[in-house]
Parts: C-alpha cells; sequence; structure tokens
C-alpha cells in the first residue's frame, strides 16, 4: 500500500469514529430530551392536580362560609326581642302617664251611681194553668199597706195599675200593717198584729175571718174595712195574679229580718213573707205571685232624729238587707221578685215621696209603670 492510500484508510477511519461518536451524542441527547420532556411533564401532571385541589378546597370553604351566613344568630334575635318590648313598654308608659281630658269637675255634687236592679222573674208553671178556662180578665190581688190606701190625694195605686197593665185590681191592703208581727202571739195590745201578712193569707186560704172584724171594727179605718170586705167576697179561683207590696214600716218598727233557726218565725219578715208564699203556692198553685220591694225613703222620729233608710241601721239593717231577704225568699220560692228600691222609687226619685216615705200620685204611677212593663213580658 502506498502512502496515499494509506492516509485515505485512516481519513476514513477518524471519519468513521467521528461518526459513531457523533450518533452516540445523538442518542445522548434524545435521552436528555426525553427525560427532560418527563420531568416537565411530571411536574405539569402536579401542578394541574394541586390547581384542582385548591379549587375543591376553595370551593368546599365557600360553601361552608354561605352555610354559616344562613343560620340566624340567636343572641341578636334575643335582644332585638328585648328592645323591642321595652321600647313598647316605655311608649305604653309615656301614654299613660299622658292620660286624657277628662270632664270631670271636683266642685259638682251629684247623688247619682250606678246599681244593679234585683228584679227576679218567674213565670207560672204551664202545668199549674192545665184545664183552667181563661174568663178574657186579668184578675190581680194587692196585699200591703199603705201603697195601696185609697183615701189619698190623686189617683190611687189600685186604679193606676188597672189603667196601665190594662188588668182588674182588687185592693185587700191594709194601711198600717207589716210584713212581720211584732209579737210571738196575738195580743189585744198590738190589733194590727191581727193584720200583717201571714195572718190575712192564712184568712184568706181558711175563710175565716172573725179576727181581721174583730181589729177592723177597733180601728175605724175606712180603707181596712174596705180591704176586708174585698177580702171577704174575692173568688181565689177567678185569681191570676197576687201583688205584695209594703212600705218602710217593717225596717221603721224594727222588725227582725231573719231568723236563720226558724225560716218561717213570723216575727221576722223573711220567715212571714216565706210562710205566706208558700200557703197561697199549695193553695192556689196557678196563682203568679208578685212581691215589691219597699221603696227608699226618710223619715223623722219621735225624739226628732231624721233616719235615712239607705244609712241608717235600725237594729237589724239598712232597707238594702230588708231588700235583700225578701229577694231571696223569692228566690227559694221561684216567684217573682220587682225591686222597687233601686229600680223604682230610689234616692234619686225625691219628687216622688210625701212626708219623706209616703208615695205621692207620681210615685205611685212610676210603681204603676214599671209593674206593668214586667207583668206584659210574658204576653
Amino acid at each position: 500500500m502506498n502512502q496515499d492510500e494509506y492516509q485515505e484508510q485512516e481519513v476514513e477511519s477518524a471519519s468513521g469514529r467521528a461518526g459513531r461518536s457523533s450518533a452516540t451524542s445523538g442518542s445522548s441527547s434524545r435521552k436528555t430530551g426525553s427525560a427532560s420532556g418527563k420531568a416537565k411533564g411530571s411536574s405539569g401532571h402536579k401542578s394541574a392536580s394541586h390547581k384542582k385541589q385548591s379549587a375543591r378546597t376553595s370551593s368546599a370553604s365557600g360553601r361552608r362560609r354561605r352555610r354559616k351566613k344562613k343560620r340566624p344568630n340567636g343572641h341578636l334575635i334575643f335582644f332585638a326581642v328585648l328592645a323591642a318590648a321595652l321600647l313598647i313598654t316605655v311608649i305604653q308608659l309615656l301614654l299613660w302617664n299622658k292620660g286624657k281630658k277628662s270632664d270631670y269637675d271636683p266642685n259638682s255634687t251629684t247623688s247619682e251611681f250606678d246599681v244593679e236592679v234585683l228584679d227576679y222573674l218567674m213565670p207560672v208553671d204551664p202545668d199549674f194553668l192545665k184545664g183552667r178556662a181563661d174568663d178574657g180578665v186579668t184578675t190581680v190581688l194587692a196585699l200591703g199597706n199603705d201603697p195601696f190606701d185609697s183615701t189619698g190625694e190623686g189617683e190611687s195605686l189600685a186604679s193606676l195599675i188597672e189603667a196601665e197593665a190594662d188588668v182588674k185590681v182588687l185592693n185587700g191592703a191594709f194601711p198600717g200593717s207589716t210584713i212581720a208581727m211584732k209579737n210571738q202571739t196575738y195580743d189585744n195590745s198590738y190589733p194590727l198584729d191581727g193584720l200583717s201578712l201571714y195572718w190575712t193569707a192564712a184568712a184568706i186560704c181558711n175563710h175565716n175571718f172573725d179576727l181581721m172584724e174583730v181589729v177592723v171594727r177597733d180601728l175605724a179605718s175606712d180603707a181596712c174595712s174596705s180591704a176586708l170586705q174585698t177580702l171577704r167576697e174575692v173568688d181565689m179561683e177567678t185569681v191570676d195574679d197576687l201583688i205584695i207590696f209594703y212600705d218602710l214600716q217593717d225596717y221603721m218598727g224594727r222588725r227582725i229580718v231573719y231568723d236563720e233557726n226558724n225560716p218561717n218565725n213570723l216575727n221576722t219578715c223573711y220567715g212571714a213573707l216565706n210562710a205566706t208564699i208558700q200557703l197561697i203556692a199549695e193553695q192556689y198553685p196557678h196563682i203568679r205571685i208578685f212581691v215589691f220591694s219597699p221603696t227608699w225613703g226618710t223619715f223623722t222620729e219621735g225624739d226628732g232624729t231624721v233616719r235615712d233608710a239607705d244609712l241608717d241601721d235600725m237594729g237589724n239593717g239598712t232597707v238594702a238587707d230588708y231588700v235583700n231577704w225578701e229577694l231571696e225568699v223569692c228566690r227559694s220560692n221561684g216567684v217573682t221578685f220587682i225591686d222597687m228600691y233601686y229600680g223604682g222609687v230610689s234616692m234619686d226619685n225625691r219628687d216622688c215621696l210625701t212626708d219623706g216615705w209616703h208615695l205621692n200620685e207620681k210615685g205611685r204611677r212610676r210603681i204603676a209603670e214599671r209593674f206593668s212593663q214586667i207583668l206584659h213580658r210574658w204576653d
């Protein structure tokens, strides 16, 4: 081999080595690039995963914050309610303290006051009216004392009731008599006991007027004589209604109001009225009974002392006590009670009285009108 061929062979050999070296370097470079890409890809994947995790955490945190905002604050509600209550209380106190204009005049005087009328109304049991013929006339028998006295001035109470109520009134009242007896047994020293309520009712039911005739003859009273004659002639089977009306004379005479040991004690207003109602109701059950309370009044005693029925206790209470016990008798027996004390002639009706306690014509008319109104409630 000459020198030139040898040099060419060396050049080719060196060129081959250089080519292989370059190829090796390229391969290495590709490996390095591939590793770098993998590294970058791994880093990108991790970054994306982290972002997603952060987003989920942020979203959950937001939801928790929103849920917390929706939950009411109990303390705030309590204090708000308390503040509102205090505000309302303060406003009410201010309004109350301010008040309102009143028409009250401290210098004016008046006797007017509000009272409750003590009427107790009971119709007669329809069973007691079965088989009775209606004669077309309502007949009323009146028992009592001075209010029915027909000898005074003006129209009598009996005639006023007839006109107002369109009824027929039989006047069997004895002026000066009382509901309760003064003595435990009849004594000639006080003959008016023989004309008291129970003795009168007993004479009617027994058709025996012997004692009453003696008493009336001794009294020499035209009003009493007329009443006795009426009672002797009355046919109780034709009587529809019975009125019992006594004025202040039981109170003035210091009659006992009630005996708790004997509800039929004739020396008490309660006992005499109770026994009378039971006697009449048993013998004449068809009769409707009306009890009138006494009216208000004042009177002067022998020593000059002026008594007010509403204020002065004469030993057995004021007239209001008598009224209440009469009402209790009526309730116990189921008969009608008409309050003439508060609802008829009271202290505001002084112009209805003469000498402080006797009814004048205006007072009698007032009583008649009130009875008529009540009587016709059952028409």
